[in-house]
C-alpha cells in the first residue's frame, strides 16, 4: 500500500544515500538504496555507494542531525528507541549489480564495523533484477517450512530424468493421514484449494481405506505426488526426507485418509503409491510440475493461524454477515470463475469490497476494540503468537471478538487508509509547491491546513491504526454510540472525524512537548501517547458540553 511505502521512505535531499529505512518484526534494521538505470546493463555507480558508506558512518555515530532531511531524522529517531538485532544494507537495482571496487569498499566498511560483534550482525547485499525475480519466486512458492521425514519401509526406486530426480515408493496410509493432521492445508497449498469432501470419488476413497478391500488400496488409488527442492533416503532409518515439500497431486486422497483416521476406521494395511519429484529450486520446472499434475495455479503460503479453530470459526461467522475472510494471504488472487462464483454464493455478495484479510482485520480490531494500537502497528507478529510465547493471540482472539466487531474495525481502517491514499496523491503532486496550505486545504480543511501543513507529511502516513483507536474511543466512550450504529456514523462523518482527530493529535503534541518529545513515527506507535490523546479528546468533548449547557 502507498501508506506502507510512505512510512519507510526517506528519499530526497539530505537522505545521506538512504532511500528507505525499515525495521522488521525481528528487529533487524534494513537500509535501502534503489536505482532504476535507463539501461538494464548499467549498475549502481560506485560514487553512490561511497555516499551510502559516508551516510551510514554519520548515522551509526549519531552525527547526522545537521545534514539529514526530516523524514530520515524521523526514521532514525524510531531506530534509536530500540536495540537492533542487526543491520542489513541493501542495494536494489533494475539493472546490473555493483562494480568490484564498490564491493571491496563495502566489505571493508562492514568488516570495520563488526569489531567483536557476530559475523551476521551487519551485512550488505546487492539485488539486481535477476536476484529480485528469483527471491520473489522463492518467497511466493508454497512449501512446508520444516523437512518432511516419511517412513518408507521399502527403498524407493530413483530415476534421474532431465534436471530432476524422481523417487517412486509406497507409503502407509497412516503416515499420510498423520502428515495431514500435523500440517493441515499447509501441505496442499499447490494442490486443489478447497476440500471437495462429500463427492462420489471421495466417498469411494474413504470406503476403500476403511472397508474389506483396504489391502488393495495400492492398486485402486492414483496415489500422491510430492514436489520438493531436495530429497534424501536413509537406508538405515528407512526414512525419506523431503525439503520444502508440497503435495501437488493427491490432496483428496490425503484428506480422505485423514477423515478415516479421525473416525478411527483407517485400516492399518492401507498402502498408497507415491512419488517425490525434486525441483532443485528451478522455478519454471516446479511451476510446470504443479500445473501439469493438478492444473491449478499456485496459492500463497498459509498464514500462521489460518487453520486455527478460532480463525475458522471467525471465517464462518463473517460469511454469515456477507464477508469473506482471506485466511491465507494471497489465496484469492488467482481464483477461477467457478471458484469466485462459489465464494460469492457462500457469502451472498459479490467479492469486490467484501474481503477482509486476516492480518488487516486483526490489526484493526487490536487498535480499536482491544485498545492497543501499539501492538497493532509495532508488534504485529505478537497478535498471532500465543501468550506463553510472549504474544497476545488468545487474549485478542477471545470470546469478546465477534465477526460484527471485525467488520466495524475493518470498515473504519479502510476509511483511514483511503484518506491516507488521497493525501499521498496530493502530496506527490504538491512537492514542488511553495504554498502547501492552499494545496492541502481541499482534503484537510482550513483549520488543519493553516495550522499544521508543515508536519502533515510526517503524521498522515503513520496515522491509520492510531486514529482508528482514537475515533473508536470517541464514538464508544464519549458519544456512547451503540455497536450497531458505529459503521453508519463513520460512513457519514469519516473525513470530518479524521480531520478533527488529526487536529487534536497535533495540537496536543505541539503544546505538550514533555509528553510528545519523540518523532511522529515513534509517537504514533506508542500506547502511552495514545492514552494522552484519548484523555485529551475526552477533555475537549467535556469542555464543549459544559460550554453548551452554559448557554
Amino acid at each position: 500500500m502507498d501508506a506502507d511505502v510512505e512510512e519507510v521512505f526517506c528519499d530526497g535531499g539530505g537522505d545521506l544515500g538512504i532511500d528507505a529505512l525499515w525495521i522488521d518484526d525481528d528487529e533487524l534494521v534494513h537500509f535501502y538504496q534503489f536505482k532504476n538505470p535507463q539501461s538494464i546493463d548499467k549498475g549502481i555507480p560506485t560514487g553512490d555507494v561511497d555516499k551510502v558508506i559516508s551516510g551510514l558512518g554519520l548515522i551509526l555515530n549519531r552525527k547526522h542531525e545537521a545534514v539529514a532531511n526530516p523524514d530520515l531524522k524521523a526514521r532514525l529517531e524510531e531506530l534509536y528507541q530500540q536495540v537492533p538485532n542487526g543491520y542489513r544494507i541493501h542495494f536494489v537495482s533494475s539493472g546490473a549489480g555493483l562494480a568490484p571496487e564498490a564491493k571491496l569498499k563495502l566489505d571493508t566498511f562492514v568488516t570495520a564495523l563488526k569489531g567483536r560483534a557476530a559475523d551476521s550482525f551487519i551485512e550488505w547485499d546487492e539485488q539486481p533484477i535477476e536476484i529480485l525475480q528469483e527471491r520473489f519466486y522463492q518467497h511466493s512458492l508454497p512449501a512446508v517450512k520444516d523437512p518432511l521425514r516419511l517412513d518408507v519401509p521399502v527403498t524407493p526406486y530413483t530415476q534421474r530424468s532431465g534436471i530432476a530426480d524422481c523417487y517412486l515408493f509406497s507409503i502407509p496410509g497412516n503416515t499420510l493421514a498423520e502428515l495431514y493432521a500435523q500440517h493441515g492445508e499447509g501441505l496442499l497449498q499447490r494442490n486443489i484449494r478447497v476440500d471437495q469432501r462429500d463427492t462420489a470419488t471421495n466417498r469411494s476413497i474413504e470406503a476403500t481405506c476403511t472397508g474389506d478391500g483396504s489391502v488393495n488400496f495400492l492398486h485402486f488409488n492414483n496415489g500422491v505426488t510430492f514436489l520438493c527442492e531436495k530429497a534424501f533416503y536413509d537406508v538405515f532409518q528407512k526414512t525419506l526426507t523431503l525439503e520444502r515439500a508440497q503435495v501437488v497431486n493427491g490432496g483428496q486422497t490425503i484428506r480422505a485418509l485423514h477423515r478415516a483416521l479421525e473416525k478411527r476406521k483407517l485400516k492399518s494395511d492401507v498402502i498408497v503409491p507415491a512419488r517425490a519429484i525434486t525441483s532443485s529450486g528451478h522455478k519454471d520446472f516446479a511451476n510446470d510440475v504443479a500445473v501439469n499434475q493438478n492444473n491449478q495455479n499456485q496459492v500463497g503460503t498459509g498464514f500462521l493461524r489460518s487453520n486455527d479453530q478460532r480463525v475458522v470459526q471467525l471465517d464462518h461467522a463473517l460469511a454469515s454477515l456477507g464477508w469473506l475472510l482471506e485466511r491465507r494471504e494471497g489465496e484469492l488472487t488467482s481464483l477461477t470463475d467457478t471458484e469466485r462464483v462459489a465464494l460469492e454464493r457462500r457469502i451472498g455478495h459479490h467479492l469486490d469490497g467484501r474481503i477482509i484479510r486476516l492480518k488487516d482485520g486483526a490489526q484493526a480490531y487490536t487498535a480499536t476494540f482491544y485498545g492497543q494500537p501499539e501492538i497493532a502497528k509495532k508488534n504485529v507478529k505478537k497478535i498471532f503468537l500465543s501468550v506463553e510465547d510472549g504474544g497476545y493471540y488468545e487474549r485478542i482472539f477471545s470470546g469478546d471478538m465477534t465477526a460484527e466487531k471485525i467488520v466495524i474495525a475493518h470498515d473504519l481502517k479502510q476509511r483511514l487508509d483511503d484518506f491516507v491514499k488521497r493525501f499521498t496523491a496530493i502530496r506527490r503532486k504538491a512537492q514542488a509547491s511553495t504554498n502547501l496550505k492552499t494545496v492541502y486545504e481541499p482534503i484537510l480543511g482550513e483549520p488543519l491546513a493553516q495550522k499544521h501543513s508543515d508536519v502533515m507529511h510526517q503524521v498522515i502516513p503513520q496515522c491509520s491504526l492510531f486514529i482508528c483507536g482514537t475515533i473508536y474511543r470517541e464514538l464508544v466512550e464519549i458519544r456512547k454510540t451503540a455497536l450497531k450504529d458505529i459503521s453508519k456514523i463513520v460512513s457519514m462523518e469519516a473525513d470530518e472525524l479524521i480531520r478533527a482527530h488529526l487536529l487534536h493529535i497535533i495540537d496536543f503534541a505541539k503544546n505538550n512537548k514533555d509528553k510528545a518529545d519523540k518523532s511522529w513515527p515513534v509517537l504514533l506507535k506508542s500506547n502511552a501517547f495514545f492514552n494522552h490523546i484519548t484523555a485529551y479528546v475526552a477533555g475537549v468533548a467535556k469542555g464543549r458540553a459544559a460550554a453548551g449547557s452554559a448557554h
